[in-house]
């Protein structure tokens, strides 16, 4: 009777043991559940494409820290007529939702990414035609992608957004022209991560509530469903700082980066190869293509002239009018001196006060992006784009002429007083309070 007993209480054990394991299990599972539930639903990170609830999901601020997992999925989720290239200066200055976009133009796609270069944007660029067929590509250049660090081909991070970000990682869960039909373990293995970061992981939820708890607050960042970054954020440091505080940060770093640079051998410049491997793979295409340099602050204008790069830009505009130069291929210019690249940035110590063009001399607003549009997307403003107006499109037989033009602006060119049409266009140019 004594042994009957103890085989008895340890079957009874083992017996209590079993259920508490299996409620274990099922409490474990029913807590993912949840969490996957909550993640999905309020989609912090963009990757699911849930719908955005008014008051709980509509502004996404965590998804800025995830762009190349929000972009990369984003794009897949339409066949979108027009895509855009580019940095941070394109993620946070081009609105695909913009008005100034003609409707044969829509829908389309904001793919900037920033900390990076034409480099990165040729692979974006070869992701979205796996599910894409855009009939126009716009993409921005940037002669501080061409800058480089002695010894190096190629600059990372020449946007100064400070999210490089292009790891193994970024890469794999791209999609590639040469994929073909074949299977691709490290992009399902990477994809498989990417849904167990997004939904399952306590950063995942975390990043959920700040989501929710950040939904009314005009201020917050966010990505569009079309892969715009507002710059909403750019208001808190306006705030707190003032505009002209991040005019002089954003002018100190630029400065250093080009003191510390050089430019390369045109020839062995990965940006360059780059941009000429994507015009070719869009004209191979029929994918009309508009290069454009962009619009520049005056004050990182003079920046490229003191750090002793105003030729290297010259040339560097040079060589790119020489790429763009094949049937398909457009080249706009909006780095000059003129009335929105000259804005007066407001005083020191103003907080309230909000520039109309640009939020800082290395980034400008959607407000001047439209006017961009309106030059390059216009046919009437295209046809007549070698004038010598803002935005030029500039070829082999006309850049001497627009350089010349623009040597001139800028010897004209006074901080104090800006250029040409500055004192009537500021009249016409309210800021924004």
């Amino acid at each position: 009777m004594h042994l009957n007993s103890e085989h008895g209480d340890e079957f009874e054990t083992a017996t209590q043991f079993s259920q508490y394991t299996r409620r274990m299990f099922a409490c474990v599972i029913g807590m993912l559940v949840c969490v996957a539930a909550i993640d999905v639903w309020i989609d912090p990170y963009l990757r699911f494409g849930t719908s955005r609830i008014v008051g709980w999901s509509v502004l996404k601020p965590q998804a800025i820290r995830k762009v190349r997992m929000a972009k990369a999925y984003g794009v897949e989720r339409d066949d979108y007529e027009t895509l855009f290239l580019g940095n941070s200066r394109v993620d946070i200055g081009l609105d695909p939702r913009s008005d100034a976009i003609p409707p044969q133009f829509r829908p389309a796609y904001n793919l900037g990414q920033p900390g990076s270069g034409s480099e990165l944007a040729l692979r974006y660029f070869e992701h979205a035609l796996s599910t894409s067929s855009p009939t126009t590509v716009v993409l921005g250049v940037d002669f501080l992608n061409f800058l480089r660090a002695p010894g190096l081909q190629s600059s990372e991070d020449g946007d100064g957004s400070g999210d490089s970000g292009t790891d193994s990682s970024v890469y794999n869960r791209l999609s590639s022209v040469d994929d073909g039909s074949g299977w691709d373990w490290n992009r399902t293995s990477q994809r498989a991560n990417d849904i167990c970061a997004a939904a399952l992981s306590l950063s995942a939820l975390q990043d959920s509530l700040l989501t929710v708890l950040a939904q009314g607050n005009s201020n917050a960042a966010d990505i569009s469903t079309q892969g715009f970054n507002s710059g909403a954020a750019f208001r808190t440091l306006i705030h707190n700082e003032g505009q002209a505080a991040l005019f002089r940060q954003k002018n100190e770093e630029y400065a250093k980066k080009c003191a510390d640079r050089v430019a390369p051998p045109l020839e062995q410049s990965d940006e360059l190869t780059a941009i000429e491997d994507l015009l070719s793979l869009a004209t191979s295409r029929n994918i009309r293509i508009l290069v454009f340099i962009h619009p520049y602050h005056a004050d990182v204008l003079r920046i490229f002239e003191t750090s002793g790069h105003w030729g290297d830009f010259e040339e560097w505009k040079v060589e790119l009018s020489e790429i763009c130069d094949r049937p398909g291929v457009q080249l706009w210019d909006f780095a000059s001196f003129n009335p929105y690249s000259t804005e007066t940035p407001p005083a020191a110590g103003d907080k309230k006060t909000v520039m109309k063009w640009y939020w800082e001399s290395g980034h400008y607003r959607q407000a001047l992006g439209d006017q961009m549009f309106v030059r390059m997307l216009n046919q009437d403003a295209a046809s007549q784009g070698d004038r010598g107006e803002w935005g030029t499109a500039i070829t082999p037989t006309n850049i001497q002429q627009q350089l010349n033009l623009q040597r001139k602006a800028r010897a004209d060119y006074q901080p104090s007083k800006g250029v040409g049409r500055r004192s009537s266009a500021k009249r016409d140019m309210p800021v924004e309070n």
